[in-house]
């Protein structure tokens, strides 16, 4: 039985019975898994696919079903008849990845709930554990290994130093909460359908995303054009240097020994600026920097061949950032500054900053200021860059509240998570 202080804070109302405790291993039992080699380029035909761990990671959903599921076969060559009758997974299993660099994802764990037709066996860093009662309910257990409850208990057990392992003999005692079978039904039913809709509006982000970056394809390659106010075709896009349309911004900072300082950073793949912590001046030592210029196209150096632009706002106000951070604001009124950063994140415009990139791969790619200022870009009318990118805002501001609406929804189930199996 659980002790009154392990009793969940949230229960269905007409459940109000004591739960129980079992081992792991009184619930199942642990099957020995595989190594083979997966063909990744082969999603469509073959024999018998096989779940990675890095997919348990990032890819499938802990329900898993096949049919919303990628699961590459195993190549051609592995001799089937090395694979027992028991390892074939069924619905019912649980895969838990029982390798991990990071102690969120050790022992993380899909639950099979549909394999359809398919022949599907768990592969590299996988346990697979089948149930050998009926005590507990498909669909159930996933939620269950989710919570804080369960996963302490897991980081515990957990050891290694730069990767983390598990064993099997240890995830055995692991301590599970198991209700009656129609509390456990109504469990996952509740959560499978805060899951569905998790899905959906990750689909729906998704499809927001391609739209969005499908539209400034066909305007940067002028399948697709915009009409100025009185339905008629703007001018032809004329051909400039990069520093026809914007100058450098550069206003050295007297740094003050004593004087608190917040440095900006700009990530990769287009995923925009963030705030370093509060640093003393003394702590910058010889680094020189500068005043970030709170409208400025602002691009990292080392990793501008991956996307690492951004465009800064008021919310940098104040801020510093090194001479990694160069900053550029527009030449008498030649650019707007949305559209030149939604250029900038464009695969065009990818693919010019990584010709002014050159070097190697990683932070041997930097990229020359000189080289950046002579690239020639096609750019339309000022007014019709407005236009673009008032376009570009609308559609990106869809995505984000659907991103806000994701992040909402699995903070939602999280809470509920902890306090109904706590």
């Amino acid at each position: 039985m659980l002790t009154i202080e392990q009793q969940p804070k949230k229960r269905f109302p007409e459940f109000d019975y004591q739960l129980k405790l079992y081992d792991f291993e009184n619930l199942y039992e642990f099957k020995t898994t595989n190594s083979f080699s997966r063909d990744l380029l082969n999603y469509e035909s073959g024999v018998v696919k096989n779940i990675h761990y890095g997919d348990i990671h990032k890819k499938f959903s802990a329900l898993f079903d096949m049919t919303n599921e990628e699961v590459p076969y195993i190549n051609a060559d592995v001799n089937l008849s090395k694979i027992k009758d028991e390892q074939f997974l069924s619905n019912g299993d649980l895969v838990i990845a029982d390798a991990s660099e990071d102690y969120k994802d050790i022992g993380k764990t899909i639950e099979i709930i549909s394999l359809g037709d398919k022949k599907v066996i768990a592969g590299l860093h996988t346990f697979l554990a089948r149930r050998t009662t009926d005590l507990n309910v498909i669909g159930y257990m996933t939620y269950l290994l989710q919570t804080w409850f369960v996963r302490k208990q897991i980081m515990r057990i957990a050891q290694g130093t730069k990767v983390l392992s598990l064993s099997t003999s240890r995830l055995a005692k692991t301590k599970l909460i198991l209700p009656e079978i129609q509390e456990q039904q109504k469990i996952s039913g509740f959560f499978s359908a805060i899951d569905k809709k998790i899905r959906l509006l990750k689909e729906k982000h998704t499809l927001l995303d391609q739209y969005k970056k499908g539209v400034l394809q066909k305007l940067f390659l002028q399948k697709s054009r915009f009409k100025d106010d009185n339905g008629n075709d703007f001018p032809n896009w004329k051909t400039e240097r990069i520093d026809y349309f914007v100058e450098r911004a550069s206003e050295p900072v007297d740094v003050q020994s004593d004087k608190v300082y917040r440095e900006i950073g700009v990530r990769s793949h287009g995923k925009g600026i963030f705030h370093k912590k509060e640093i003393k001046g003394h702590e910058l030592g010889s680094k020189r920097v500068f005043w970030l210029h709170p409208d400025a196209f602002v691009v990292n150096i080392v990793f501008a061949w991956e996307h690492a632009v951004a465009k800064t706002s008021d919310r940098e106000s104040g801020f510093i950032a090194s001479h990694r951070f160069p900053m550029f604001i527009p030449r008498e009124n030649r650019v707007d500054l949305r559209f030149f950063t939604i250029f900038f994140l464009s695969k065009k415009g990818k693919h010019l900053l990584g010709l002014a990139s050159p070097g190697g791969a990683g932070r041997n790619k930097t990229l020359g200021q000189s080289n950046f200022a002579e690239l020639n870009v096609k750019f339309p009318t000022l007014k019709e860059q407005i236009r673009i990118a008032d376009f570009y805002e609308v559609l990106d501001k869809k995505a984000k509240i659907v991103a806000e609406q994701i992040k909402q929804t699995q903070s939602f189930k999280k809470g509920l998570l902890q306090q109904m199996f706590v």
